[in-house]
């Protein structure tokens, strides 16, 4: 006989001046599955069913024998933000299984507020091998596109680091490319991913606002072959690559991070991952507040390991006499002052004083001393870590590294340490503070911390990678000083953020070093893009870093203070080309560090490193947004940086070839005024505007940095 099922909503009235739809949970009592709605036809996602790896196999929450739906009183899933209507909770309790005697998911609905936020936990009754947990999943396509799918663009954030994600039409989930879950134009977006629509003005947003346990990944499918408007999303918080498994004892709890899922509609697509990326910032870091190292050099895009006490003084030395007064103030010395990687010995003989000598030098000249450390990386000699070889992480599977691999040829012959055996933590924490007492650095980048993200075998079964790498970074953190400024190169973005001041959202950019001591310039190219996201050349050089950064605007100062790679003003670029990589770390307003030989810089290129109008647009510390993101452009051109006292709009012509282009004030750069005066900083020629449109020439590779101010 068939029951009667009564079917309920969660209905909240709209309160906020924005026109925002708010989400409701579509669900009938008995049954797990459920479909969040925004009160617009195509702004739905149906059909999700939760699902939990128990002892390898993925298992629907359907077979929990008592399954009920409960709203009831609940603990903010969230931090308070401008949204502040009345918070309801939703939650579906699913009990007794036989492994499992609870599983709920809590969903938190707050009236006026675009997204909701959800997160789950279990309880094991009997030991298991928990994989991961889909909080939800689908057995077909669950958002449908009204339109043209062209219209829609995908957004994935990786999970490696924020400049290998990816932007992508929906039909390019199909490409061999996507299929392999490679990281660039991969099917899964890691912490953040986005579903937009530019010409409508309206995004899908998925975001961690937490990072204790397992990433939440976000993947993207295209389940009818050949129909893109038909697309299928799952949350599931797991391993990245679905190979770490941990053990669950019995009575024991998890709980997996919470993450937003919200629609907005009226508003650029740009604006609303910015307010995702406040979101996400004010949940993570939790006011913990963050500082800007002063501008600098960094070592390793001139010297890469070969660098010495010799080059590194010479190098300290003329950027003192020349540079300083401009604002060029931090000495940071990269990778090659220790005997190996992973060994944290002094090279004794390409540094004869040791690194305090440096330090003091560096100190004495009125400059700032930055050191370059991997504190999660540890190497098969060092004399303390080969006696514990529990200490040692064991990955699931050994990496391949591609010849001509510059950013990971920098892990050969180096191991990890494993964060979830109980003395690891103390002792590198000890091991940091030690050297950071005994070298005095200003400022630290620490590197390669995703080798101790790997998945793979560790100490503590029962912990997740995140949970070891949270635990001993925080140790080392805590053990340094406060004003000790902290940057991370080469990791995940979510992992212990609150113990950096900043996070690197830029690959590496050149191949290290120099040719030769007759053509001692950074080894650097501007690199090729034919202007659409549908190309897949990712051939090293500014074109690639351009493309891959301009997607992170949304982690400056919400998340963390960006960390682009270091600038070139090498002759082995043009002087315009120079123009465009300096300018396009200076409207990023993060930190700002060249890497070029600068005693061997020609006078003229010597001269854009002096530029006190492009340095002031780097020291406001805004970050420029780029308007046409997600207009299916390979590398956004249009940069918008706006403050209370200044208007800057910059354009780039990345192509290979000259382009003369009219631009409409309103539609492309978002102005209502149209009286200005107009000002090219690096030039200092003026532009006009007729009849509200500005009509710019611009040759090949260059860039127009124009500053509006009202008439």
């Amino acid at each position: 006989m068939n029951r009667l099922k009564i079917v309920f909503s969660l209905v909240i009235v709209l309160v906020l001046p924005k026109l925002l739809a708010q989400p409701a949970i579509k669900y009938s009592n008995g049954n797990p599955e459920y479909s969040i709605q925004w009160n617009k036809q195509f702004a739905q996602i149906n059909a999700l069913i939760p699902e939990i790896e128990i002892n390898d196999k993925w298992v629907s929450v359907k077979e929990f024998k008592n399954i009920r739906w409960e709203k009831k009183e609940g603990t903010r899933l969230s931090e308070d933000n401008n949204y502040n209507g009345k918070v309801d909770y939703l939650y579906l309790i699913c009990e007794n299984h036989p492994m499992i005697s609870n599983f709920t998911i809590v969903f938190e609905l707050m009236e006026g507020r675009p997204y909701l936020v959800m997160n789950s936990s279990l309880m094991a009754t009997e030991k298991f091998k928990l994989g991961g947990i889909k909080l939800f999943n689908s057995f077909q396509e669950n958002i449908v596109l009204p339109g043209n799918s062209k219209d829609w663009m995908v957004f994935t954030e990786s999970a490696s680091a924020p400049h290998t994600g990816g932007l992508m039409y929906p039909y390019q989930l199909n490409t061999k490319k996507a299929k392999e879950g490679t990281y660039s134009k991969a099917h899964t977006g890691v912490w953040l991913s986005m579903l937009v629509n530019d010409k409508k003005n309206c995004a899908f947003s998925f975001a961690s606002i937490a990072s204790e346990l397992w990433p939440n990944n976000f993947k993207w499918e295209l389940p009818v072959k050949d129909d893109f408007n038909k697309l299928k999303v799952s949350a599931r918080s797991g391993a990245i690559f679905e190979r770490e498994k941990i053990w669950v004892p019995a009575g024991n709890t998890i709980t997996t991070d919470a993450f937003l899922v919200g629609y907005w509609e009226n508003q650029r697509p740009t604006n609303v991952l910015l307010e995702t990326g406040k979101i996400m910032g004010e949940n993570v870091r939790k006011g913990k507040p963050m500082h800007f190292p002063e501008a600098g050099w960094s070592s390793w895009h001139s010297y890469d390991r070969k660098i010495t006490e010799k080059s590194f003084l010479t190098s300290a030395d003329f950027i003192n006499t020349n540079l300083k007064e401009y604002g060029w103030k931090t000495i940071q010395i990269d990778g090659g002052w220790w005997t190996e990687p992973g060994l944290y010995s002094v090279n004794d003989v390409t540094f004869p004083n040791g690194i305090r000598y440096l330090s003091d030098y560096v100190n004495n000249l009125g400059l700032d001393f930055g050191l370059h450390v991997s504190p999660l990386r540890t190497n098969p000699k060092d004399p303390i870590t080969s006696k514990h070889p529990d200490w040692i992480l064991k990955p699931s599977y050994n990496k391949k590294i591609a010849k001509g691999d510059d950013e990971m040829v920098t892990t050969v012959g180096t191991v990890y340490v494993d964060g979830s055996h109980p003395e690891v933590p103390a002792f590198s924490a000890a091991r940091y503070q030690q050297m950071v007492e005994g070298y005095r650095p200003s400022f630290m980048k620490w590197d390669h911390t995703y080798g101790g993200l790997e998945e793979g075998v560790r100490f503590d079964s029962t912990m997740t990678f995140m949970q070891a790498h949270n635990k001993t970074i925080r140790a080392i953190r805590s053990a340094l000083p406060d004003d000790l400024v902290v940057t991370r190169s080469m990791g995940y973005v979510f992992g212990a953020l609150e113990c950096y001041d900043a996070i690197r959202i830029g690959n590496d950019i050149n191949h290290p070093g120099y040719k030769s001591e007759a053509e001692p310039y950074t080894n650097i190219t501007y690199g090729k893009t034919l202007g659409t996201i549908e190309e897949e050349r990712v051939e090293k050089g500014l074109i690639r870093f351009a493309r891959a950064v301009s997607q992170n605007y949304y982690i400056h100062k919400n998340i963390a203070i960006v960390d682009p790679d270091a600038f070139f003003v090498s002759p082995q670029y043009t002087i315009e080309e120079a123009k465009c990589h300096m300018t396009l770390e200076a409207i990023m307003g993060g930190l700002f560090f060249f890497g070029d030989k600068v005693e061997s810089l020609p006078a003229e290129r010597l001269e854009l490193l002096k530029n006190s109008d492009i340095i002031a647009v780097n020291k406001l510390g805004v970050h420029a947004v780029p308007l046409d993101l997600f207009s299916g452009v390979d590398i956004p051109t249009i940069w918008k940086l706006e403050t209370k006292d200044r208007l800057i709009i910059t354009i780039f012509n990345w192509l290979d070839k000259d382009v003369s282009k009219t631009y409409n004030l309103k539609t492309d750069f978002e102005l209502n005024n149209s009286q200005y005066k107009l000002t090219e900083l690096w030039t200092n020629e003026n532009f006009k505007i007729e009849s509200k449109k500005l009509t710019l020439d611009q040759p090949a590779h260059s860039v127009k940095i124009i500053e509006f101010v009202k008439n």
